[in-house]
């Protein structure tokens, strides 16, 4: 349904019924000229854009108070928690309604570009795809993080990060500088493939159903240049790699066309990697860092780690989620890459996703696991009360009856650091 911003029942029917009743009130007893200062309650990355379009446009034309909107730091800038992202003024009867639906624009963009950041940070030289659509409840928190994630992303790039080259939703497309969603096979495509062998009375335990939804996809997408495999449907995820290289780089296969093929790593938390065990696991990340012992290899990977940072963790718990233990750990990806090298294939990249947050990236990138690219849409928060965007109120005009204003620098108790400085933000 098409959202007309100008009209002040659309407005009206999603405001806070006290922002209502206090406009109801300034009109009644004279408008006065108001500032607000906007802030987050956590650290953030500036992803803002949005916000401020939407508030220009829904800002009544005919109020006597103009708007004025002054940036505290440019989009994409790092922002402690509390500090003020901007300043609005204008009219109170005005701004009263819209400050609800204004927060609603700022908190999930931010953080989504904060983790964002910090995941990108975490793996320079991995891409990342945004696949955060089917976690959302719906376009506008999908797009409000895409859009994070896209900021988030651009600044990581300045400092030397690969960062996100995609989404997987062709509406979110256009923020990743792309024009339609990426990817390439879900589960249900494997599915649907091994039903097909049965339904033919052939043997998916002789044969691979993985291999079979790669002919499938390479047959409807000829001209794709790179086909992901995802490989963990039926367990086999080394087996059934190896078999679609067998046929991929044989005479009659894509890459012999100069396709290329990567392999999508999603195994679940019930189970390892085909070929691991927890003995395995250590085994294999003993000897890719070099260290004698698994804390030796768990001092390693949470270095540069504060406490508060794992998230109430304990240490046999980050052992078990991204170390030795089941689902796509970091000995998961190094024990498929090399059975990759080990058969002579050496070029398929690897797409690691499954719960892939900034604490896993780092984890990754400590350990310098051998990841090409990421598929996530774990930058979305993962505490709700992180995206509570605030506005306070900082200072109050009345007219002063000869056609200025008084000014009143008011706030509530305990939040004087939003006061405006000195020298104010230029609009």
């Amino acid at each position: 349904m098409p959202q007309d911003l100008s009209d002040p029942a659309f407005v009206a029917a999603r405001t806070d019924a006290y922002f209502a009743k206090t406009a109801e009130i300034v009109a009644g007893q004279g408008d006065a000229r108001v500032t607000y200062a906007v802030f987050l309650r956590s650290d953030a990355v500036t992803a803002i854009d949005p916000a401020i379009e939407f508030l220009r446009a829904a800002y009544p034309e005919n109020a006597t108070i103009p708007l004025e909107i002054a940036r505290t730091v440019p989009e994409g800038t790092m922002l402690a928690s509390t500090k003020p992202m901007l300043y609005v003024t204008g009219s109170l009867v005005a701004l009263s309604t819209l400050e609800t639906l204004l927060l609603q624009r700022i908190g999930f963009a931010c953080v989504s570009a904060f983790n964002a950041f910090s995941m990108a940070r975490a793996l320079p030289e991995a891409e990342f795809l945004a696949m955060d659509a089917r976690h959302t409840s719906g376009d506008d928190m999908h797009l409000a993080c895409s859009y994070g994630a896209s900021v988030g992303s651009r600044t990581a790039k300045l400092m030397g990060a690969k960062g996100f080259i995609g989404t997987s939703t062709d509406i979110a497309a256009p923020l990743f500088g792309t024009a339609l969603g990426l990817g390439t096979m879900p589960h249900s495509l494997i599915g649907y493939a091994k039903a097909k062998m049965l339904m033919e009375d052939r043997s998916p335990d002789a044969e691979s159903a993985t291999l079979e939804a790669v002919k499938l996809y390479a047959a409807q997408f000829p001209n794709e240049r790179r086909y992901t495999v995802l490989n963990d449907y039926d367990g086999r995820e080394v087996s059934d790699a190896l078999t679609v290289c067998r046929w991929f780089y044989g005479e009659a296969g894509p890459g012999r066309a100069g396709k290329e093929l990567a392999f999508r790593l999603d195994t679940h938390g019930g189970r390892h990697l085909e070929g691991l065990d927890w003995d395995e696991s250590v085994r294999t990340l003993l000897k890719w860092t070099h260290r004698h012992t698994p804390s030796e290899v768990a001092k390693l990977a949470l270095a540069g780690f504060d406490l508060e940072e794992l998230g109430g963790m304990t240490s046999d718990e980050v052992r078990d989620k991204f170390l030795f233990g089941t689902g796509v750990t970091a000995a998961a990806v190094i024990f498929f890459r090399k059975a990759l090298d080990d058969a002579g294939f050496k070029t398929p990249k690897i797409v690691a996703s499954s719960g892939f947050d900034t604490l896993k990236c780092r984890v990754f990138g400590n350990l310098s696991a051998p990841v090409d690219v990421v598929g996530t849409g774990s930058y979305l928060p993962a505490r709700l009360s992180r995206t509570y965007a605030t506005a306070d109120i900082v200072r109050y005009e009345l007219p002063d009856g000869a056609g200025g204003w008084k000014s009143f620098d008011l706030v509530k108790v305990g939040r004087e650091y939003l006061k405006l400085p000195s020298k104010a933000p230029t609009p």
